[in-house]
């Protein structure tokens, strides 16, 4: 997948409609997304043990669930899109099928927007386009027997929620790994500037309250978390 365009595609995400998360194409390209965050963060923590480690108090036990939470994860994007793949492929009528699902079955209570194939971006519907929209989806599915269509509204229904459910645990994940990350390289940083201030202290080879480096020093030392002194 081009990289612009997975790029292009997750910063659309908070930035369009609702129901347009829930389309078959954004879906399916969201989940790519996801699989490949979780491979770069696993490769990353194998890389580099220690900025993990040092984030989570050096506390081994939970650096590994850490890791085995985004493999797991991992593992159940690899499962959805196996699922969806079987069931669906990448086949143009199996793609309008679950959309129809998704817009006849809530299009009327979330905005229903367009989506343009060549150009790769959703575009808006006027009220009526909105309505249509709606009507015909419900039609298509209507002509189904009673048996089939229950059973690919089933089908449908039990895709977002199991999407749902693996962007939740992404987002959380990625989240609290972002925030264990920079914490940590914002504690190196500071050490590295607290190293800086002493070797200042030491040039002027006198302590001096009132001097601007033994200040910077005081302040540094103060903003340390308290787990720095523990460890």
């Amino acid at each position: 997948m081009d990289g612009s365009k997975a790029r292009r595609t997750r910063n659309l995400r908070y930035k369009r409609p609702a129901l347009a998360s829930l389309g078959y194409h954004a879906i399916r390209l969201e989940l790519w997304d996801i699989r490949e965050a979780c491979a770069d963060i696993h490769w990353f923590t194998d890389q580099d043990d220690d900025t993990l480690l040092n984030a989570l108090d050096g506390n081994e036990d939970e650096v590994w669930e850490f890791k085995m939470a985004f493999s797991d994860l991992e593992a159940k994007a690899d499962s959805l899109e196996e699922v969806i793949g079987e069931l669906y492929g990448w086949d143009g009528d199996m793609e309008r099928t679950f959309n129809d699902c998704t817009v006849a079955l809530i299009g009327n209570r979330y905005r229903t927007i367009g989506f343009d194939s060549e150009e790769e971006d959703y575009f808006a519907l006027t009220a009526y386009e909105e309505g249509v929209a709606q009507t015909e989806a419900g039609k298509r599915l209507m002509r189904r027997t009673k048996a089939d269509m229950i059973a690919t509204i089933g089908q449908c229904l039990g895709i977002l929620l199991a999407f749902f459910d693996l962007r939740q645990q992404y987002d959380y994940l990625k989240a609290t790994f972002d925030i264990l990350r920079d914490e940590n390289t914002s504690l190196l940083q500071t050490i590295k500037e607290i190293d800086a201030a002493y070797e200042a202290i030491a040039i002027e080879r006198r302590w001096n309250r009132s001097s601007e480096a033994v200040r910077r020093f005081d302040a540094l030392l103060y903003n340390l978390p308290d787990r720095v002194w523990i460890e």
